[in-house]
């Protein structure tokens, strides 16, 4: 398997890790019960750590069908190469600070993460013009 293909594999774990980080929050203020039920009734005040988590886990989940594809396509393509797999490498890391960056509050890194993965994910599709 590649490294761009590992780097997706890895990528699409770290989203479940980002699924289980607000999950947890939620369920040590709102407590076992609650997690399990329902949750018909009026929502709990949440920690502002498990909104940031919360939107952190979005924010990857909107950001990893685009990952797909390019990692895909360009795969598929036949046009993976060495600057893909780091820009493959790069995005993944970029992510996971972006990430990790969300959940701490730090907005101006956070940012600096989400761009440097922007970038990365466009490198992996500037592959096919090559």
């Amino acid at each position: 398997m590649t490294t761009d293909l590992w780097m997706l594999v890895l990528f699409t774990l770290w989203g479940l890790v980002l699924i289980y980080i607000p999950a947890t929050g939620r369920l040590l203020k709102a407590g076992v019960g609650w997690g399990l039920g329902n949750r018909d009734g009026a929502r709990p005040e949440f920690p502002a750590w498990v909104g940031r988590a919360e939107r952190a886990q979005s924010n990857h989940a909107e950001n990893w069908p685009l990952f797909a594809a390019a990692v895909l396509i360009v795969h598929q393509a036949g046009k993976g190469d060495d600057v893909s797999a780091v820009a493959c490498q790069v995005f993944l890391g970029a992510r996971m600070a972006h990430g990790l960056l969300y959940l701490a509050g730090a907005i101006g890194a956070r940012t600096l993460a989400y761009y440097l993965g922007v970038g990365s994910m466009l490198t992996v599709y500037s592959r096919l013009l090559f």
